[in-house]
């Protein structure tokens, strides 16, 4: 045994990486992208695009702007055709004109 102290030093592992676990950048842009166009319904979604955020928001004028022209070439969407309400009355069938057969299944349909 010999007089000097023991001194007690810590076994670090240098293999463990003890830095979190980094998420691909991409990730994080696609999740900003998404919530761009949800935000932004009117815009090209094609146009929103970017490698960091701030591009990814400037990018929302420009796709706004081209949503614009394309609206304006295109012009207003077409009005469905209208229909009278309660549609064509009824027309009167002549009972004299239909095919015995007719009479037969409308006096059955009637029966029922």
């Amino acid at each position: 045994m010999t007089n000097e102290p023991e001194i007690n030093t810590p076994i670090i592992d240098e293999t463990v990486d003890t830095a979190e676990p980094e998420s691909p950048a991409g990730t994080d842009l696609d999740a900003v992208r998404e919530l761009v166009l949800r935000a932004h319904p009117d815009v090209v979604p094609e146009l929103i695009a970017g490698d960091s955020v701030g591009a990814l928001l400037a990018s929302v004028e420009p796709a706004r702007a081209a949503w614009q022209q394309i609206a304006e070439r295109i012009g207003p969407p077409a009005a469905p055709p209208s229909v009278p309400a309660g549609g064509q009355p009824a027309a009167a069938v002549d009972p004299d004109r239909l095919p015995t057969s007719e009479k037969i299944r409308r006096g059955l349909a009637r029966n029922r």
